[in-house]
């Protein structure tokens, strides 16, 4: 094994903040209450996935169309999305990195190509990565992989190939960490990679480290 592809929400970032995030500053610029706002996003997102499992959902245009689809249902102009996902990004603190991924990193790479692959639908993965940036992650990251620049959605088998392309490694050199049964842990193994489902309240770290131990794939 000689790549660790890691998703990005739910494993290295906290997605339920990113979303409050959103939440407050749409119900900010728009003047609406978090709780109509909330709401809105939910029904704009439970679209969006039906669109994407439907195979209706481009992944380059995928921010756009859900930014727009965000916007009908609230009932407001599309730019107040896209600013309020801009000022997200901006009043973000470190509470978004998850327990123990510093560690985790900062320890596997030393022995292993670390990489990310992640899914992006309501905001760019520009303002993903000036996140990871700013919060210290990409320091360990070799490269970043996103659905709207490689063009395709995990579990798309495609996604997967394209790390081990572009490592130059086998997909079986691979493992992808995730928090997602579909997106991380079956879309990972049906492309042959190794995968790991990340156990949610359990740091990183810990959890990570004691796998990969039993496994034999570090002393």
């Amino acid at each position: 094994m000689r790549v660790i592809s890691f998703d990005v929400w739910g494993t290295l970032l906290s997605l339920e903040k990113m979303l409050s995030y959103i939440v407050e500053e749409v119900a900010s610029l728009s003047g609406l209450s978090s709780s109509q706002v909330e709401s809105a996003f939910k029904e704009a997102r439970r679209r969006a996935k039906e669109l994407r499992y439907a195979g209706k959902l481009p992944a380059r245009e995928a921010v756009f169309i859900c930014q727009d689809l965000f916007a009908e249902v609230l009932g407001v102009d599309v730019d107040v999305v896209r600013r309020a996902c801009a000022r997200a990004v901006i009043v973000a603190d470190e509470s978004m990195v998850l327990p123990g991924v510093r560690k985790a990193l900062s320890h596997l790479s030393a022995d292993f190509k670390l990489v990310c692959v992640g899914n992006v639908q309501f905001w760019p993965s520009a303002q993903t990565r000036i996140l990871l940036e700013r919060f210290g992650i990409s320091q360990f990251l070799k490269r970043h992989f996103f659905s709207d620049e490689v063009g395709v959605f995990k579990p798309d088998k495609a996604i997967f190939r394209e790390v081990a392309v572009r490592m130059g490694v086998a997909e079986k050199e691979i493992l992808h960490v995730g928090d997602r049964v579909k997106e991380d842990f079956e879309g990972a193994r049906a492309a042959g990679c190794k995968a790991y489902l990340v156990k949610e309240g359990v740091p990183l770290d810990e959890q990570l480290l004691e796998f990969l131990d039993e496994m034999g794939w570090i002393d």
